[in-house]
């Protein structure tokens, strides 16, 4: 059996990290995790706790090294250890989403230099940097110029022991839109408030699971409109709870922002709703594209558009057939190539021709 090690300051329970552990175990290879909680190791302290991890495993035989997301601050240190085979997952740009998207600080301040350097220097010490969509590798080699043949596009799937296709538990005559997310700017939640307004009267209701940046503003949106008897914001869930709430939904949502980030990325939330076949409505961006078909295997609507989410959701209400074979498409999509299983056995084929 062949050996991956994970290494890092990762969390094995956050999606990425569980769908990549998860697909090498299902492609038949041992996983080795050399890691530790930087919340109980600040500092320099994770960086000497990963050293005496490295130590217990030093003698192993690995066939793959792959630094965990978020991993920019400890790529040196398994360049130290691994050398030039390391495979780090990027997944995403620390400058573009602190920078950018969540609007932490500005261009010009030390934290995005910082953030600059950590997404250049990371990549270009690993032998091969992997993100999720081509969009992405486009970015990275025009702001950091990483070159393009060094990046592999890994989906972020979704996690299929959890997501996957259950008996519909509809509740109630009205039809049910299910969101959830982290309330930052590239999903767009304002929009399907927008959207939620045109529809106050037509016997729908939006369930909208998260917490975050934009809640407070969202919740104000929801309260000066009156929309409190049809939007619904339910705080934060457990994770493995989601698929509660997704089996109610008549349709899944994904994001809507206006930001740059916006094209390049193609959220977990699809994934997973896809995973459960459900029907998904998402703004027509280059990245979902690269996968994804309209009115195919999900429904696109206009970027930043409440009319026209509100329009799509209206239509897949009065095309119910239609609507169960854009699910049962989107779903079978994702079992053939979009699954754990798929995008790491698609990986190693990848990788397997370039050694």
């Amino acid at each position: 059996m062949k050996t991956v090690c994970f290494f890092g300051i990762y969390d094995p329970n956050y999606a990425r990290n569980r769908v990549l552990i998860s697909g090498f175990k299902s492609n038949e290879y041992q996983i080795v995790e050399c890691r530790v909680d930087p919340r109980l190791f600040p500092g320099m302290k994770k960086y000497i706790q990963l050293f005496r991890a490295y130590q217990k495993i030093r003698l192993e035989k690995l066939d793959h090294v792959v630094v965990g997301f978020p991993g920019h601050t400890v790529v040196w240190l398994a360049y130290l250890f691994f050398g030039r085979r390391v495979i780090f997952d990027a997944f995403l740009s620390l400058y573009d989403s602190n920078v950018f998207d969540r609007k932490i600080y500005s261009t010009r301040s030390v934290g995005a230099y910082k953030d600059w350097f950590l997404d250049w220097y990371s990549c270009t010490l690993a032998s091969k940097v992997l993100l999720d969509t081509h969009q992405h590798v486009h970015y990275f080699n025009k702001k950091f110029g990483i070159p393009e043949k060094k990046c592999l596009v890994v989906p972020i799937s979704a996690d299929d022991s959890i997501f996957y296709p259950q008996v519909k538990k509809k509740l109630s005559d009205r039809f049910t839109i299910h969101f959830h997310g982290m309330f930052i700017p590239l999903q767009g939640i304002s929009y399907i408030i927008d959207a939620a307004k045109i529809l106050r009267n037509e016997k729908i209701i939006f369930n909208i699971i998260g917490k975050g940046q934009e809640f407070d503003v969202i919740q104000k949106q929801v309260r000066d409109e009156q929309l409190e008897k049809t939007v619904l914001l339910l705080g934060k869930k457990e994770f493995e709870k989601l698929p509660e709430y997704m089996s109610k939904a008549d349709v899944c949502l994904g994001i809507f922002g206006d930001t740059e980030k916006t094209k390049r990325v193609i959220p977990n939330k699809l994934y997973e709703s896809v995973a459960m076949g459900r029907p998904v409505i998402s703004s027509d961006t280059p990245a979902l594209r690269e996968i994804f078909t309209d009115n195919e295997t999900i429904l696109f609507c206009t970027v930043a558009d409440g009319a026209s989410l509100a329009n799509k959701i209206l239509w897949l209400r009065e095309n119910q057939k239609k609507a169960e074979d854009i699910a049962k498409k989107g779903y079978v999509l994702f079992k053939d190539k979009l699954s754990p299983h798929a995008v790491v056995r698609d990986l190693l084929t990848t990788l397997l021709k370039v050694e």
